[in-house]
């Protein structure tokens, strides 16, 4: 009986060994990386693989502008290895809590602030505080590659022994040839034709790369939160009149009420398009991805304003 019972013990410390090589000591902890939105989350598990866990705080189909955080997510940031957030004004719920982890020593970085940010065309004398600085640039694959190789940079400072820039360069070579199929897309466009009217003014970095002009919005300024007066509306009327423009691109994050009444009163042709702007689509959609969403858009852009 003594003897059995000294070979169960040496056979429970044998197998208890064996368990701790499997899941302990020399395996690395998991990194954990908190995201704000449903693109950037995108973004970041492209780069990270298998490599780190990643959690995205927004649900799909909400708008960054809106969006508050729950106090079980305000915990998550505040224990994450890395939060990737937007920045320049677009988490406009968030922005107390990621400062407030910041000060706390978590490591949160704003990507908008490190991808040249272009001015709001509406504010080009503004204070350097928020509202200066159009938030939207996930619109423009380019930049979107540019962030894709500083999120590696960021993720070996907290995870220096993990291979991340490979991976962030084969997905910032996509973007870059995802961009050439768009400028083929859009080709069909005539440049006097490349006038956008929007739901927001989110399509600035887009208008840059892609050589359009935007003319109006239905909802001024360049967050979602102001309400157009009807004066606003009956101006907007008039210009989608004088430039004869075919269509209002509305977002899957907002209602196209607004947008619907101003083509009605319109009197002409005038479709309502939607686009992904804030939010990826839903899992099997046509913009459940980063690059699924910017092609889908530039097709359906195409669509509108081609004659």
């Amino acid at each position: 009986m003594r003897r059995t019972a000294t070979i169960g013990a040496a056979l429970m410390l044998f197998l208890g060994a064996l368990t701790g090589c499997a899941t302990g000591g020399s395996e690395t902890e998991s990194v954990h990386v908190v995201v704000t939105t449903t693109i950037l989350g995108d973004i970041v598990r492209n780069v990270v693989g298998d490599g780190a866990d990643v959690e995205v705080l927004m649900p799909v189909g909400v708008d960054p502008h809106e969006f508050q955080a729950s106090s079980q997510q305000v915990a998550a940031i505040q224990h994450a290895d890395l939060v990737v957030a937007n920045g320049l004004g677009l988490e406009e719920g968030l922005s107390d809590v990621l400062e407030a982890a910041a000060a706390d020593g978590v490591v949160v970085w704003e990507v908008g602030p490190d991808i040249d940010p272009r001015l709001f065309a509406e504010a080009p004398d503004a204070g350097e505080g928020e509202g200066r600085y159009d938030p939207h640039f996930w619109l423009d694959p380019i930049r979107d590659a540019d962030a894709v190789r500083l999120l590696a940079v960021h993720l070996a400072d907290v995870a220096p022994d993990h291979d991340w820039a490979s991976p962030a360069e084969a997905y910032a070579t996509e973007l870059e040839s995802l961009n050439d199929d768009i400028v083929s897309i859009l080709s069909v466009v005539p440049e006097g034709d490349r006038k956008l009217v929007t739901n927001h003014r989110a399509f600035g970095y887009f208008s840059d790369r892609y050589d359009f002009e935007m003319i109006g919005t239905v909802i001024p300024g360049g967050a979602t939160l102001a309400n157009p007066s009807s004066a606003e509306l009956a101006s907007l009327v008039s210009v989608i009149e004088e430039e004869g423009v075919p269509a209002i691109f509305t977002e899957t994050v907002e209602p196209d009420t607004l947008a619907r009444a101003v083509a009605d009163e319109v009197g002409s042709d005038v479709k309502v398009v939607e686009l992904y702007t804030g939010s990826l689509g839903e899992p099997g959609s046509d913009g459940a991805t980063l690059t699924a969403m910017l092609e889908t858009n530039a097709r359906r852009i195409a669509g509108a304003l081609a004659p």
